[in-house]
């Protein structure tokens, strides 16, 4: 409690991470107010069982305060961030007012895309070396849906946290150390966030900003953005690369998935060992092995992890095969590259019938447009902003693109479309937003469709 400016803290936005806030402040003993849009004006529609007293707008220039907790979700302009500033109002988010109050050492994984994966990857490779550790933070993956404020008020300073944490997290840290911080990749996501890939690029690199040379920086090098942010890093730092040998960190040799660290050099897995069988799976596997063997975590503990981890859900889920057709849930994909990639991974074993589609962010779409021309055999896109992926498919020479008003109804025209030994593929490269309440959400009612698909087709 002593790392707070004081004990009267407003909770701003009410969602997942200020519902953790408010609790977390409720144990110390607070005094917590909580501001949220959809309360009104008035405060009054704010839920049953709410954490603290709702605010009113009104009472924003005068309550008095000590700290304002802003959710992630909240714009750094939002009217109500810019009226406790213009008082004096420090305003953090989650992950600093969570770094406060910490006891246990911390590793934090960000990026574009493989965040889940990793995280989960190195939390569980820790857990195998006979370490308590807590998994959580941004992630977005069913079992793993700890906030980071909430690990902290779990773990004991012989504990470890590894926690994913999002650029919009991190915009609101300042004095956020981690032990190890690691930025996997940056690619075109959020743009109707961020004015520039160069803006979105600077709040990932505050994950490094406080750190010292005692502490591990993990890059993905392969990533031409990451390269050159590289040298702006203080820590000591460990790259990992699918494409040439590291100096310390970890690569891949052939088929060996290799860690060099402290001038040892062990080979950890081989690619055909594991059940992440896509290749950028290979560079979550070598990230992981990175954050956790900096953490602690013992050779024979990554191997166990990396051999055993059958991957998390919504990205590249094996649904099952109807009708002598597979389907693959990769609803998590909801940016460019990451679609790309993962429509190139699944036509790299299977015939290829694509959904894409959703609410998109505002990125561009060549690159996704020239690999899915290459690589689907059949296009069906879907959602609010298809009309965007068709120009890029267009652009690369594509004019065949199928067209549905709801996922329900694309997987119809996929079903219909795919051949036995097909793979049908859900990788939206957008959000959810427009039909869906999240990803989570999307990838369920793909599960469902198919499992209904499986029951016919047995009957």
């Amino acid at each position: 409690m002593s790392a707070l400016p004081g004990n009267r803290i407003l909770v701003l936005g009410y969602g997942v991470s200020g519902r953790a806030v408010a609790e977390a402040a409720r144990q110390l003993g607070c005094s917590i107010h909580v501001y949220d849009d959809a309360f009104g004006a008035d405060g009054k529609a704010a839920p049953a069982g709410l954490v603290g007293q709702p605010v009113r707008t009104e009472d924003l220039s005068t309550l008095p305060l000590d700290l304002c907790v802003a959710s992630p979700g909240i714009p750094p302009e939002h009217s109500a961030s810019q009226i406790l500033r213009s008082r004096g109002v420090p305003v953090i988010g989650e992950i600093e007012f969570g770094f406060l109050l910490c006891r246990a050492p911390v590793a934090a994984v960000t990026g574009t895309n493989g965040k889940s994966t990793t995280t989960v990857l190195a939390g569980r490779m820790l857990q195998a070396s006979g370490r308590c550790c807590f998994i959580g933070g941004n992630l977005s993956a069913e079992g793993y849906d700890l906030p980071f404020v909430t690990a902290v008020m779990q773990a004991g300073p012989e504990d470890v946290i590894v926690a994913e944490v999002s650029s919009f997290q991190l915009e609101l840290c300042f004095t956020f150390r981690p032990k190890v911080a690691a930025l996997l990749n940056i690619s075109e996501d959020h743009l109707n966030r961020y004015s520039s890939l160069e803006e979105y690029a600077e709040a990932k690199m505050r994950i490094f900003q406080a750190q010292t040379p005692e502490d591990f920086a993990v890059l993905g090098v392969d990533c031409p953005v990451v390269r050159r942010l590289a040298d702006r890093v203080s820590s000591r730092m460990l790259r990992f690369s699918a494409l040439e040998e590291v100096q310390e960190g970890a690569f891949l040799r052939g088929d060996e998935l290799v860690l060099r660290l402290d001038g040892r050099e062990d080979v950890f897995a081989r690619t055909g060992e594991t059940a992440l069988w896509a290749p950028y799976d290979r560079l979550n596997l070598l990230a992981a092995a990175c954050v956790a063997a900096a953490m602690g975590a013992t050779v024979q503990g990554i191997r166990h992890a990396a051999l055993s981890f059958k991957g998390l859900p919504h990205r590249l889920e094996d649904c099952g095969i109807a009708g002598g057709v597979r389907w693959i849930n990769s609803s998590m994909c909801t940016n460019p590259e990451a679609g790309a990639e993962a429509a190139r991974a699944v036509a790299g074993r299977f015939p290829l019938v694509l959904i894409a589609g959703g609410a998109q962010k505002e990125c561009d779409y060549a690159d996704w447009g020239r690999t899915v021309a290459e690589f689907a055999r059949t296009v069906i896109l879907v959602g609010r902003d298809r009309e965007v992926l068709r120009k890029a498919l267009e652009d690369a020479g594509r004019c065949d693109a199928l067209e549905a008003g709801t996922l329900a109804e694309a997987m119809e025209i996929a079903r219909a479309a795919a051949r036995p030994g097909d793979a049908v593929l859900l990788a939206p490269a957008m959000a959810s937003f427009d039909e869906f309440s999240n990803f989570r959400h999307r990838g369920r009612v793909f599960r469902e469709i198919v499992e209904r698909y499986r029951r016919e087709a047995e009957q």
